[in-house]
């Protein structure tokens, strides 16, 4: 019932209760919200922990150390100098040069007990180019081939020794041996890669007669610098292309590992006919055919029977070809010094100052570089003094046996 003229009351609205389908959709987002937040706390958290070093890299850190407790400099260490892939493992080429021979021979002992760790194994230590010992540590996917040099310029190791009191001995300086007075030495330089252009050939024929040139096959000018250089003095090689490491192409008739033995010796053939006046042969790359003993006999007995000589250019360390060379009687030597992998002015001046030394105090030393401006430059230049410096050019065949 109503009030007399008044207005009916309002009934009062009932509160609505919430529909069952609302209470998962609220659950929803609130699961989504703390999956983020636990995203966001785990990428801040990733962030701020160092990462962890691979078993790899603590290997390299310890190599690092062991050269630096022998008195090895940062300009004295050459990391990673080479890098190749074989067969999916990294090869990485260091070059260390050690105060002296007795902080060379403890870095080989201590890392000799590499070998001992999981995964790790350390080769015999092996004898190469002068006073260069090679040492390979394997470590799963990753191989570190070490170069152990003595270094020519400062020669200031000596192992400390505990002496009374909190002190301990110094190291001092031993100055580079010098060469005795009046001594005199041979050396023959050949100069490869001849054979691709003729812009340097007659700049290159006015060198003194003793330095050889070394060219490619089957190239645009093979046979007509051939034919100059000879004109004009010089001994002709063949710089013959030989199959190396990884993917790097060695040019038109190279050597490679998967020739028949027949297929070999046809291209041997062929290549020493490409280029008229040739009295030997050198490899053009060659890291792998180099290491082949099979195709270095083969090739070998081509020689032998030509009457060849052989001159290994030593782009590895493994290489049989010198081996080979000898077992069937080929004339054969090897490179000791590189004049140009550096190709300024500066750099091959060091380079032949260094042939020069090694010359006077080992007695007969043979270099190689290559036909370039910078190279035939400097040797015009430098070759004219060399005997007052105490050494005497040869050509490349009279420094073989």
């Amino acid at each position: 019932m109503t009030a007399s003229g008044g207005r009916s009351r309002p009934k009062s609205k009932k509160r609505r209760s919430p529909k069952s389908g609302d209470w998962p959709r609220s659950a929803g987002w609130i699961a989504a919200a703390a999956i983020l937040v636990l995203i966001v706390l785990w990428w801040v958290l990733r962030a701020e922990r160092p990462s962890q070093p691979t078993v790899t890299d603590g290997l390299e850190k310890r190599l690092r150390a062991m050269a630096a407790e022998r008195g090895v400099t940062p300009d004295d260490l050459e990391i990673d100098t080479r890098i190749r892939k074989v067969e999916g493992v990294f090869i990485r080429t260091w070059r260390i040069r050690f105060p002296n021979t007795a902080s060379r021979e403890e870095f080989i002992a201590e890392a000799a007990i590499l070998g001992d760790q999981k995964d790790t194994t350390v080769a015999a230590p092996e004898s190469n180019v002068g006073d260069m010992i090679g040492l390979r540590i394997d470590h799963g996917i990753e191989t570190f081939d070490l170069e152990l040099e003595i270094s020519r310029q400062r020669q200031t190791y000596t192992r400390p020794e505990i002496i009374e009191g909190p002190t301990r001995s110094q190291p001092t300086a031993t100055p580079r041996p010098v060469p005795p007075p009046g001594r005199r030495g041979r050396l023959a330089i050949l100069l490869d890669d001849g054979g691709q252009k003729m812009d340097l050939v007659a700049t290159a024929g006015k060198l003194p007669p003793e330095v050889g040139v070394a060219i490619l096959p089957f190239l645009p000018f093979s046979a007509e610098t051939a034919f100059s250089m000879h004109e004009a003095g010089h001994e002709v090689w063949l710089h013959l292309p030989m199959e190396a490491m990884g993917d790097s192409d060695p040019g038109p008739g190279a050597l490679m590992e998967n020739m028949s033995d027949e297929q070999l010796r046809d291209a041997v053939f062929m290549a020493i006919n490409n280029i008229p006046h040739v009295v030997g042969i050198n490899n053009h790359m060659g890291s792998k055919a180099t290491a082949n003993l099979r195709m270095m006999t083969w090739m070998m007995q081509d020689l032998a029977a030509m009457d060849l000589a052989f001159l290994d250019s030593r782009t590895t360390v493994d290489t049989v070809a010198e081996e080979a060379a000898r077992v069937q009687g080929v004339k054969t030597g090897r490179r000791h010094v590189f004049l140009d992998n550096e190709r300024t002015e500066p750099a091959i001046r060091e380079q032949l100052e260094e042939a020069v030394y090694r010359a006077r105090m080992e007695g007969e030393i043979i270099a190689i570089g290559h036909l370039n401006e910078v190279t035939v430059a400097v040797l015009a230049s430098e070759l004219p003094g060399l005997e007052k410096r105490g050494v005497d050019l040869a050509r490349p065949t009279e420094l073989l046996n």
